[in-house]
């Protein structure tokens, strides 16, 4: 193969990398968000156990956390999402802090300590796509 051949190959699969559909970016972005919200939901429930009763009408904090694919208001646009449902308003209380309750910050140290496994979930989804899109095997 000569260096133009081989330089059109390479131009080809750089194209294909750069045009991701929004499919295959929110599927690269999901695995990451998948990642931080174990992550979260392993921060919280050490930092706020569930040792507490029922936790009420909406259950245990630990327990409400989930990621889904799409931006917070649902549209498909390559993003992914994590959060806690209907008790937010308590993990910002918690996280953030109050007049009467010191805040511990686990959500901002739970997003710090999962960046690199995040990374990492989203570089092993990224370059599976790509070889897919490259003819590549079952990757």
């Amino acid at each position: 193969m000569d260096m133009d051949d081989a330089l059109g190959q390479w131009l080809e699969q750089v194209s294909k990398a750069a045009q991701l559909s929004i499919s295959d970016q929110e599927k690269i972005t999901k695995a990451g968000a998948d990642v931080y919200a174990d992550k979260l939901a392993e921060t919280t429930k050490e930092k706020h156990p569930d040792s507490k009763g029922t936790g009420g009408k909406y259950g245990h904090l630990s327990k409400d956390v989930s990621s889904k694919k799409g931006d917070i208001d649902g549209d498909h646009n390559g993003s992914s999402t994590v959060g806690f449902g209907d008790k937010a308003f308590v993990a910002g209380f918690l996280n953030d802090g109050t007049k009467h309750i010191r805040g511990d910050h686990f959500v901002d140290n739970a997003r710090d300590d999962a960046k690199d496994a995040v990374f990492a979930a989203e570089q092993e989804e990224y370059e599976a796509i790509i070889a897919k899109l490259n003819g590549g095997g079952d990757k």
